[in-house]
C-alpha cells in the first residue's frame, strides 16, 4: 500500500507539473488529486520537494543505465536524452525551479557511473593514477551535463540527435586517448 500510494502522489506531481511550476505546486492540490488527506501525504514525503527528489530518483534509477557496457556506450548514453525528452515538461519544470542544481548533481553522478564503468575498460592495461582517472570521469561528465544543461535553457527546442550527437562525436575515441595521456609508462 504504501509505494502504491508514493506512486499516486508522484503521477499527481507530475499531472500538476505539466501545467503548474514546482514552486507553486502545494501540497493540497496532490491529495486532492489523489483523494486523501494531508496526514497521507505527510506520512510519506515532507515536503513537495521531497516528492520531487523521490520522483526524480525512481524514474532515473528504472530507467537510466547504471553501467555503460563498452560495446554500447552511446545506445546507453542516448537513454539519458530520451528520458529527458519524453518527460519534457517534468524535466524542464525541474530544470527551471529551484531544484535545478539537484536533478544536475544527480545526473552528473549517474552520468560519472557510466563514464567510469566505460573508462574502466578502456584504461585495461594502462598505468593510470586513481586521481587522474577520476579527474578524466569528471571532466566527461561535466562536459556532457554542460551540454544538456544548454540544451534544457533553450527549451529543448533542438531535436536531441543534434545535442547528443555532439557530445557523442567530441566523446568518440577521446576518452580513451585524454586515459592514454595520463597513463604513466613503467620502466621495461
Amino acid at each position: 500500500m504504501s509505494s502504491s500510494m508514493k506512486e499516486a502522489l508522484a503521477a499527481a506531481l507530475k499531472q500538476t507539473m505539466a501545467v503548474k511550476p514546482i514552486g507553486k505546486i502545494t501540497v493540497k492540490d496532490l491529495v486532492e488529486i489523489c483523494g486523501v488527506n494531508r496526514q497521507t501525504f505527510y506520512y510519506h514525503f515532507d515536503d513537495v520537494y521531497d516528492l520531487l527528489e523521490w520522483v526524480f530518483e525512481e524514474d532515473a534509477n528504472r530507467v537510466l543505465p547504471h553501467k555503460v557496457v563498452y560495446e554500447h556506450w552511446r545506445d546507453d548514453m542516448m537513454i539519458y536524452m530520451d528520458y529527458l525528452q519524453q518527460n519534457s515538461a517534468f524535466t524542464l519544470n525541474v530544470y527551471n525551479s529551484n531544484s535545478r542544481l539537484y536533478m544536475l548533481r544527480y545526473l552528473e553522478k549517474k552520468m560519472e557511473d557510466c563514464i567510469r564503468s566505460f573508462a574502466e575498460i578502456a584504461s585495461e592495461g594502462m598505468n593510470i593514477d586513481r586521481q587522474d582517472f577520476e579527474f578524466v570521469v569528471q571532466f566527461y561528465a561535466k562536459l556532457a551535463i554542460g551540454f544538456v544543461s544548454q540544451w534544457m535553457d533553450m527549451g529543448m527546442q533542438l531535436p536531441k540527435e543534434i545535442t547528443t550527437g555532439r557530445i557523442l562525436q567530441a566523446m568518440d575515441n577521446s576518452v580513451e586517448n585524454l586515459l592514454a595521456r595520463f597513463a604513466v609508462k613503467i620502466p621495461e
